[in-house]
């Protein structure tokens, strides 16, 4: 089971706009779950992991999004009403790391979802795949994908591709500290 991450970012960092507005929002032709390397993504994962506020997204909105896929989120807070049975939370990564271990997924974990999540999983050495998309936009602020004074992370590209839009895919293998000697 490896961490992967898959997360839009503009040519300047930004991974939202001021108003939250995800960067991947700007593609003329972006289309949620099919544009945009998703799909091979997924094809690969048995469960996705989110925090709060995107998993509150998701329930709101008119389809699950993850109808084949395990689903964790990292909250401190009790799921929302109208929350599938089967979703299972925990308040802590290591303690949602433990959780999908057990839970024996078949395939990879693909962690969506914003900066603190991202961050929060990094911290405890858990990511295994850093994907980026290269937005070809400037934004000038908003949220930075990395949150001020993070740690630094030495990563190893992987696999790049172009997508007709200009955007550009990254994947990287995040080395751990025996990986950099």
């Amino acid at each position: 089971m490896r961490i992967r991450t898959h997360i839009a970012v503009s040519v300047d960092g930004f991974i939202a706009s001021p108003d939250g507005l995800p960067v991947i929002l700007t593609a003329p032709d972006f289309e949620s779950g099919v544009s945009h390397g998703l799909p091979d993504l997924v094809a690969d994962c048995g469960a996705v992991m989110m925090g709060r506020t995107t998993f509150e997204q998701a329930v709101g909105s008119s389809h699950w999004p993850w109808p084949y896929l395990r689903v964790f989120v990292l909250t401190s807070r009790p799921l929302p009403e109208g929350t599938p049975s089967d979703v299972v939370a925990a308040d802590d990564p290591a303690t949602l790391l433990r959780l999908m271990r057990e839970a024996d997924i078949d395939g990879d974990v693909h962690l969506v979802g914003g900066q603190r999540t991202i961050e929060a999983f990094r911290d405890i050495g858990a990511l295994d795949e850093f994907g980026v998309v290269v937005m070809p936009i400037l934004l000038g602020s908003g949220v930075r994908l990395t949150p001020e004074k993070s740690e630094r992370q030495q990563l190893l590209l992987t696999t790049s591709r172009t997508f007709p839009d200009g955007s550009v895919e990254h994947l990287y293998a995040v080395l751990d500290d025996e990986d950099r000697s």
